[in-house]
């Protein structure tokens, strides 16, 4: 009798450990987050994927971005993109995009998969376009809802976001501001919070720069009037503001559950 509870046991474990494991292999999108996001005018949409590294390590991976559509005729085609980055700590890229017409009426799936060196799927974004079934209403996530309606403001007023303000006294300050207003508008931040570039001196004549987002300062810095060294400075300018604005929605999710 002992030894059938012990086997009913062993099994149980066992069962219990296999479910366990493919729950785990379902969670997606904690390590490196796949996004797709979409934007547009009344003739054209623009359909992007990115990826964003919440790891403290950098990270090898390979994507495949791929649209399957199918024409009003039943006619089905795939175009498939696909190649290996390197995406740092906090960094947010941008990895392929594609256009497409508002004309066209062929229901079409979007798929963006990042994987690791070793196959491992760890993040992925699916979005359905021209489809009016319950399928849609599943897939496509209110955050992606709300990008293609980003130009309309609310009903009951208008938010103001992705400013950035520059107070910059020399031109390597000003070279800085220029590399990292490209960053924020290519990786398409748009912060809730004003963010400001400010130069102020410092010791022996020098200056520094602060980046603030509020009030805060993310990062500070002595000028350099070197060109690798202020596009340097200013790609980790970025990611902080990526990573700050990551953790600033975290915060918000939270205090919704709670």
């Amino acid at each position: 009798m002992f030894k059938k509870d012990h086997i009913l046991q062993s099994m149980l474990v066992f069962l219990i450990s296999i479910f366990t494991t493919s729950i785990q292999g379902q969670v997606y999108n904690t390590q490196i987050e796949a996004e797709i996001k979409i934007t547009g005018n009344s003739e054209f949409m623009n359909v992007s994927a990115y990826a964003y590294n919440k790891t403290r390590i950098s990270q090898s991976l390979r994507y495949i971005f791929t649209v399957f559509r199918t024409d009003p005729s039943g006619n089905k085609s795939k175009n498939e993109q696909s190649n290996r980055f390197v995406l740092q700590t906090g960094e947010k890229k941008k990895l392929s995009n594609t256009t497409i017409s508002n004309q066209d009426q062929s229901r079409m799936i979007v798929l963006l998969l990042v994987y690791n060196l070793e196959d491992q799927l760890l993040g992925k974004d699916r979005v359905v376009l021209n489809d009016d079934s319950e399928e849609k209403k599943i897939v496509l996530k209110p955050k992606q809802d709300n990008d293609v309606r980003d130009e309309f403001a609310a009903s009951d007023g208008v938010e103001l976001r992705g400013i950035v303000l520059e107070d910059t006294k020399t031109k390597p300050g000003s070279d800085f501001y220029k590399e990292y207003y490209t960053g924020y508008t290519y990786y398409n931040i748009n912060g809730s919070k004003i963010v400001t570039v400010k130069e102020v001196l410092a010791i022996a004549n020098n200056t520094k720069i602060e980046v603030l987002v509020g009030d805060e300062i993310i990062l500070e810095f002595f000028v350099r009037p070197q060109n690798d060294y202020i596009k340097g400075m200013a790609e980790m300018a970025v990611r902080r503001t990526i990573a700050y604005f990551n953790n600033l929605e975290k915060q918000k999710n939270i205090v919704r559950q709670y």
